[in-house]
């Protein structure tokens, strides 16, 4: 539908109104809509307009729809609310439980948390399924840093390594049998 043109264009509502608001405006793309807005309302052309604002031709069309369809709301932006969370705040706080302590302490076989493990964990305890990625985003929501390993040496004698180590005790020892290239989270320590 191509939007009208001149005093066809949003009806009843004259170009000093259009201008008062755009004078009046903060936001900065709500008054390039208005600007759009007052273009067409002085007989511009869409091509005429997408010169002067530098915005792609679908771009223009797309907002001088909106202007004809809601009228002067047609320059807000209408709230888009995404997906809903996959984990309600009960659940995200039970997840906050868990990782808070050990893994060893939650009955699994490893010292720290990484990424995949937190994944485990979801996907059994909640039946949900996380990439990676949003494992990412809730350990840091939880306060949680990621910690990179240093890069062993390639070249190092693993058994002289070994016996220089005195007095394991059961951790350490499940530390150093880890697999030390993966990430892995840390809490910071508070004072």
């Amino acid at each position: 539908m191509l939007a009208g043109k001149g005093n066809n264009f949003l009806n009843g509502i004259s170009t000093e109104r259009l201008i008062r608001l755009y004078n009046e405006e903060q936001n900065p793309k709500t008054k390039m809509r208005l600007q759009c807005a007052i273009l067409r309302k002085n007989g511009k052309t869409q091509s005429e307009i997408r010169e002067s604002t530098n915005w792609p031709i679908q771009t223009v069309s797309d907002t001088l729809r909106r202007f004809e369809e809601r009228g002067l709301e047609g320059r807000y932006a209408i709230k888009q609310t995404g997906q809903p969370p996959k984990l309600n705040r009960k659940q995200k706080n039970q997840l906050m439980k868990i990782v808070d302590k050990s893994p060893i302490k939650q009955g699994l076989p490893f010292v720290t948390w990484t990424s995949k493990l937190v994944q485990y964990v979801i996907k059994k305890r909640f039946g949900v399924k996380y990439v990676l990625r949003q494992i990412y985003n809730l350990m840091k929501e939880f306060g949680f840093s990621i910690q990179r390993p240093r890069p062993k040496h390639l070249k190092a004698n693993k058994e002289l390594q070994l016996k220089s180590k005195k007095n394991f005790d059961e951790e350490l020892e499940n530390l150093v049998r880890q697999d030390m290239r993966s990430s892995f989270w840390t809490k910071p320590f508070s004072h």
